[in-house]
């Protein structure tokens, strides 16, 4: 699939705004995105408030940093309109006016939503209510953002639970995070792990995640392949001594953070997946796109809207679990699915595109 150029089309300028680009799933998204809109010749620019780059960024999508702590010591309950009219400031001095501003993650969309630019949409990337709290602060807080600006949510049920959130209708549409299956398949031939049969994991160490779950799970199955986890993050050191008091430490393996971890998704036996909620899982679809059996929990958003029922589990459910960790050990193939169109890069940049009326259109 290719988005078909036309030598008279308007060449769109087009930023992607994000904190950082450390290892994450948005910060991934930004930049697979950006790769397919300038496929399709548009003028990108990244845009972060940190000189932060974990992430390999194509050397023809400008990166720009705005700098953000020169404006630490504005009071916070003026800095937020300040330091946006700085952004919009910093933007036409060093891009020019853009066609379409899209903003990801909650610290910087809490800026752009008082953006004077045209088309700033804000792209939500988790389900806000499992992240937020219920008081009337936080909330209020959360409707001076995303009801000031037209949303993107990156899947059915992140979509679905903004505007319960926010306790009234909203202007938010669905497309799905895309997955860079280029770079997916070129980087998993680069090594060959260190491990022979095995489980994986790969996402931060948070309560979300629920790695203790995983372990449990892996240690009631009594299982002889490894589980191998990749990722890092606040909760490890409690997930290490787990596995120690289950007595599995010597088949658990803590990889840590990489910013390539798809030759131990390419190799897998297959993936699982633990968590309580997700906005959508990366990590599950490059796992797919690769070949490799998903298993998940069937957690508000994601997992439920890509993986069939025969490959998902009650959400806080060791049994369950470790029974559906047998299975797919026992018949992968059983598990394995194809990738989605709606998931393809191409794709999502067409969408995008689609917000401000191009003229750009799929063709197989």
């Amino acid at each position: 699939m290719t988005i078909p150029t036309h030598p008279n089309k308007k060449l769109q300028t087009i930023i992607l705004a994000i904190p950082s680009l450390n290892i994450g799933g948005a910060e991934q998204f930004v930049i697979t995105l950006a790769k397919a809109l300038k496929k399709a010749q548009h003028n990108v620019h990244i845009l972060l408030l940190r000189d932060e780059i974990k992430l390999p960024v194509p050397s023809d999508i400008p990166v720009h940093i705005f700098p953000y702590d020169n404006y630490r010591k504005i009071p916070r309950f003026m800095r937020k309109k300040i330091i946006a009219k700085a952004i919009d400031a910093f933007i036409i001095k060093n891009i020019g006016a853009p066609d379409l501003l899209l903003s990801n993650l909650k610290s910087i969309d809490q800026f752009l939503a008082h953006s004077h630019l045209d088309n700033v949409y804000l792209v939500v990337h988790n389900t806000l209510s499992k992240l937020h709290s219920m008081s009337s602060r936080s909330l209020k807080q959360l409707k001076d953002i995303y009801l000031s600006k037209p949303c993107i949510g990156v899947s059915q049920g992140v979509t679905a639970d903004l505007p319960i959130l926010l306790e009234q209708a909203i202007d938010i549409t669905t497309i799905y995070d895309p997955v860079d299956l280029q770079k997916a398949e070129d980087l998993s031939a680069l090594f060959t792990p260190p491990y022979q049969d095995y489980l994986i994991n790969v996402s931060t160490f948070k309560m979300a995640k629920r790695h203790d779950l995983l372990i449990k799970a892996y240690a009631k199955s009594n299982l002889d392949v490894d589980l191998v986890l990749v990722g890092d993050g606040v909760e490890r050191p409690a997930s290490e001594a787990l596995a120690k008091q289950l007595g599995v430490a010597n088949r658990v393996h803590f990889v840590g953070l990489t910013t390539n971890p798809y030759p131990y998704i390419k190799n897998a036996l297959a993936m699982v997946i633990s968590s309580d909620y997700e906005g959508l899982n990366i990590a599950m679809l490059e796992a797919i796109s690769l070949g490799t059996p998903v298993i998940s929990t069937a957690c508000p958003s994601g997992p439920p809207e890509v993986l069939p029922s025969k490959n998902l589990v009650p959400v806080d459910d060791t049994d369950t679990l470790s029974q559906k960790m047998l299975a797919v050990v026992d018949n992968p193939e059983k598990f394995i699915i194809a990738l989605e169109e709606k998931f393809y890069p191409d794709y999502a940049a067409v969408q995008y595109l689609e917000l401000i009326g191009s003229d750009n259109t799929i063709a197989s």
